[in-house]
This record gives C-alpha cells, sequence and structure tokens, in this order.
C-alpha cells in the first residue's frame, strides 16, 4: 500500500512538473528533437531521481538500525535480529531502478505525446489546464487518499485485534512470577527416582529463601516454548469411524504447581508429593479436557490412559479439575486440555521452574540462580524471566505487524499531504492570472478560498468512499490476523475518517488561502 501511494504521488507530481516543461519540449521536437531523443531524457532523469532516492533510503536505513542497536533492539517489539544485510540493500537499491522505469514510462509518453500548436497556445496569456489533465490529477489524489485511508483501517484493526489479545487471561495469574528452564543432566540423573530427587531438594532449597511465596516444578511450563502433547484413551469414549482421538497437553509436576501460578481449583483435590510414592495412579484434569468429554457431569473417579489404547492396569483415576491454562497462545479459542500427572511418571529431564515471589521478579532471578548451583553445580537456569515477558514473547507475531503497520500509516499519511498539497499547490499557480481577473472584476477573497477548499473537499469525499469499500475488502481479508474483531469496526473507521479529514483539509487549506491572497495588480503584471 505504501509503495503504491508513493509511486502515485511521485507520477502525479511528475505529470506535473511536465505539463510545466510542455512549451520547452515543443520547440525542441520543433527543432528536430526526435521522440526518442526526448523519452530518453525524461527516462533519465526519472530513473536517476528515484536512483538518488534509494542511496538516501539506504543511508537512513543503515542510520536508523544504527539507532535501534543504540535503544537496545531486543527491548523492541519486532521479534527478529535486526540488522543492515547487502543483499537485501541491493534487491532494495535494484527495486527503486525499476520503479523509477515504471513511474518514468507514463511521464515520457506524456511528454513524447505534446501537440505543438497546444504546446505554443498554452504558453499564451489566455491558455488554461485542460479538462482531461485535471482529471487526471485529482484521479491520482483521490487513489492517494483511498490507499492511505485502507492503510489506516488496516493498522487500526491490527492495534485493536492484538489490545484483545493482551487482554485476554491466560488462565492464571502472571504477575510476580517467574520462569526459568532446567535440563537435568541425563548421565548423572539416568532413571526418574534420582530426577524426582533432586527436584524436590531444588524446591526444598528455593522455598528457603526470604521472598519466596511457593515454587514448583512441571515440564510444561506456560508460554515456555514447550509443547508436550499426545493422544489419550479415555475410558468409555469410543472414537467413531473415520475419527481420531484428540490430542492433550500433558505436564509432570512436583510441588504446589497450581499456587505457585493462581490456578483455580474447581472440583475434588489437588496433586500431593505423596503422589509420586503412592501406588494409585491419580491425575488432575483442566476444565477444557473434563468438558470435551463429560460436559456437564463430573470426571471425578474417571480413568485415563496416556496413549492410543485404554489399559485399566496402567490407568489414571481422576481426582481433580482445575481451571484451563493458555498454554502457548493467548489467543487460543479452542484450547487442547491439560492433564497433570506426578512427575514420576512423566519424568522428562527437561524441566521448567516457577516461583511466586513477594519481590521483585528481577531481584530474584540472581537468587534462583545460586540456589540452583548450590544444589548441583551442573544445574545452569536459561531463559529465566518474568512470567509476564514470556507472555509478551508469545505475541510478537501480533505486535510486530501491528507496530510496523501503524509507521507505514504515518507515512502514507504524510504521503498523501504532500501530494495533495503539491497538485493543489500547482493548480493554484497555474490559474494565477484566472484569479487575478476575477477578483479585478469583483471577486470576493472567501469565493477564491470556498472554491479551492471545496474542491479539496470533493476529492476527499471520493477517496474515502472508495477508501471505506477498500478498507471492508481487506478487513475481510484479514480475518485470519484478527482477534475479536469484525471485518469493519466502526470506531477504526470513524478515527481513521477523521484523521484524513484533518490532514487533508490542512494540505488543501495552505494553497487555498494562497489563492486567496492573490493580488490582481501583481497577477496581472507577471502575466
Amino acid at each position: 500500500m505504501l509503495l503504491l501511494i508513493g509511486s502515485v504521488n511521485l507520477v502525479n507530481l511528475l505529470l506535473i512538473r511536465a505539463s510545466g516543461r510542455a512549451r520547452e519540449l515543443a520547440i525542441r521536437q520543433s527543432l528536430g528533437a526526435s521522440h526518442w531523443h526526448v523519452m530518453r531524457q525524461v527516462m533519465t532523469e526519472t530513473v536517476l531521481l528515484c536512483l538518488v532516492g534509494g542511496l538516501c533510503g539506504l543511508a537512513l536505513a543503515g542510520g536508523g538500525i544504527g539507532l535501534l542497536q543504540t535503544l537496545g533492539v531486543d527491548q523492541l517489539p519486532l521479534g527478529a535480529y535486526i540488522g543492515f544485510d547487502g543483499r537485501f540493500a541491493l534487491v532494495a537499491l535494484s527495486g527503486t531502478v525499476v520503479l523509477g522505469i515504471l513511474i518514468a514510462l507514463p511521464v515520457a509518453w506524456f511528454s513524447v505525446r505534446v501537440h505543438l500548436a497546444n504546446a505554443f497556445r498554452s504558453a499564451s496569456r489566455s491558455a488554461t489546464t485542460n479538462r482531461a489533465a485535471q482529471r487526471l490529477r485529482h484521479s491520482f489524489i483521490v487513489a492517494q487518499i483511498c490507499l492511505a485511508f485502507v492503510l489506516l483501517a488496516g493498522a487500526g484493526l491490527l492495534g485493536i485485534s492484538l489490545k484483545h489479545v493482551m487482554e485476554t487471561s491466560p488462565g492464571f495469574q502472571a504477575g510476580q512470577v517467574l520462569a526459568g528452564a532446567l535440563s537435568l543432566p541425563y548421565k548423572k540423573y539416568p532413571d526418574p527416582a534420582a530426577r524426582l530427587a533432586l527436584i524436590e531438594r531444588l524446591l526444598a532449597a528455593i522455598q528457603n529463601q526470604s521472598g519466596v511465596a511457593s515454587a514448583a516444578v512441571g515440564n510444561l511450563a506456560p508460554f515456555g516454548g514447550n509443547d508436550s502433547s499426545g493422544v489419550t484413551a479415555v475410558e468409555g469414549v469410543e472414537i467413531a469411524n473415520g475419527g481420531s482421538q484428540q490430542d492433550h497437553y500433558r505436564n509432570g509436576v512436583v510441588g504446589d504447581y497450581w499456587r505457585a501460578l493462581d490456578i483455580p481449583l474447581l472440583r475434588g483435590r489437588l496433586l500431593e508429593d505423596a503422589d509420586n510414592r503412592r501406588k494409585q495412579r491419580v491425575c488432575v484434569v483442566d476444565r477444557a479436557f473434563a468438558r470435551r468429554y463429560w460436559p456437564g457431569c463430573s470426571p471425578l473417579g474417571r480413568r485415563l490412559n496416556d496413549g492410543p489404547v485404554f489399559n485399566k492396569d496402567e490407568a489414571f483415576t481422576i481426582v481433580g479439575v482445575v481451571g484451563t491454562v493458555k498454554q502457548n497462545k493467548l489467543d487460543d479459542a479452542n484450547p487442547k486440555g491439560t492433564i497433570y500427572y506426578p512427575y514420576k511418571y512423566w519424568p522428562d529431564p527437561s524441566i521448567s521452574v516457577l516461583v511466586r515471589t513477594g519481590m521483585a521478579t528481577e531481584a530474584m532471578a540472581p537468587v534462583l540462580r545460586r540456589t540452583a548451583l548450590a544444589v548441583d553445580p551442573e544445574l545452569p537456569f536459561y531463559n529465566l524471566k518474568p512470567m509476564r515477558s514470556l507472555i509478551g514473547e508469545s505475541v510478537v507475531t501480533r505486535r510486530s505487524p501491528a507496530v510496523l503497520a501503524g509507521i507505514f500509516a504515518v507515512v502514507a499519511l504524510l504521503l498523501t499531504a504532500v501530494g495533495t498539497y503539491g497538485v493543489l499547490a500547482y493548480a493554484v499557480g497555474q490559474r494565477r492570472r484566472e484569479i487575478g481577473v476575477r477578483m479585478a472584476l469583483g471577486a470576493r477573497q472567501q469565493q477564491v478560498l470556498r472554491q479551492f477548499l471545496g474542491l479539496g473537499a470533493k476529492l476527499l469525499l471520493a477517496g474515502i468512499s472508495f477508501g471505506m469499500l477498500g478498507a471492508w475488502a481487506t478487513g475481510r481479508v484479514m480475518q485470519h490476523l484478527l482477534f475479536g474483531v469484525g471485518s469493519v469496526h466502526l470506531g477504526v473507521v470513524a478515527a481513521t475518517a477523521g484523521l484524513m479529514i484533518g490532514v487533508v483539509l490542512l494540505a488543501t487549506s495552505l494553497p487555498a488561502y494562497s489563492a486567496s491572497r492573490v493580488s490582481p495588480t501583481e497577477a496581472l503584471r507577471d502575466e
């Protein structure tokens, strides 16, 4: 959209410039210059302008990347490494040359189509711009306003979608929670019993630290990047012909996992550390799992197996139901459902430590690192971050498009304002003698001002009308990117229209005011 707006702007301004040189080109052709010579000059000038603009853009990009690195790229919502890539710079520079050629074609065509007699006549005092040229320029302004409206509306939809995502509850209280990952050395802790003993020592050491309210270990911490899931066989649930078993998250836990995350208990009881030593196999499921298999009924006492086949000798009995937690995405509208097992039945060496603290999470991080190394020097934490940061990182794929679209929309507004001002300012300059004559015959400043403001308002109304249709179509195309937002949002449309009206009318009012201040004496003397 931004490239189209910039291209339309350039074509419009270059056509205006070419019409101003119509007499010069006519003289050259009358002296023997061929169409090829005229086209070559116009093409060379336009491509050179675009090439210089591309070089300036690369310089600006290099400086901007340096600024981002100074500010701290890792703190920006872009979700990727940012650096100056020479290959991409070459592609971009080549693109400006190609764009220059495409922009130069209509300008060159206009230049060689100049009728010599009309060109000489247009330089006389009695000439005015023909209606076809005026319509072309005005249509370009309408196109710019339409494209800018679509881009602004799209940015608004992405922004509101991001807001809705950020306001979605993850199913637990993320404040004051610190999460970190550990990988237990397999050679040192090869069996589940050894891993469980180490984890219990680690949790005891963490609980003894001041400021720790609760601590737990799980091999599937929310937003930790883990996606441990698999099929589950549920007693009494038959799979229809052609159907498939549902995939569910699996989490082996130790400690007060639900208190650490403040996940509510809905039915029954929670898992206890003693469940890691009892012969009875028990588990806890979340509400999404319970609703899938027993809607409106209690799942307590029901049995299930991890795997595709139900085996009553190795079945787990459900003893509790807890709230549903978003594991990886805040915008997950259909959660898989989670099963919580005692750690000894799911003894993954990759674990996550969750700590709820009464102090700042940044201050607790070094305490956790020292505590883990004191328990075992081969237990360094990695990806130790506040839970809020992990949640924020999970929406980077939504935040980045919203931020970039917002930046592009601002640039589009500036280009639209420049294009509108440039065309109307040229129209005022071209009609300066006509305005002077009209004012000499009694026209008032308010009438001239109203005429040009009315022209700007007509172009604005047409651009916004087409822009609304484009925004609706764009919203429908963007539905897979949006969350909780329809293809049309009245607030976004109203805000976009208000912003476009303000910017375009400001760009229109300057040349309109200039036209109303034309002095009849000076205008006629200039002629």
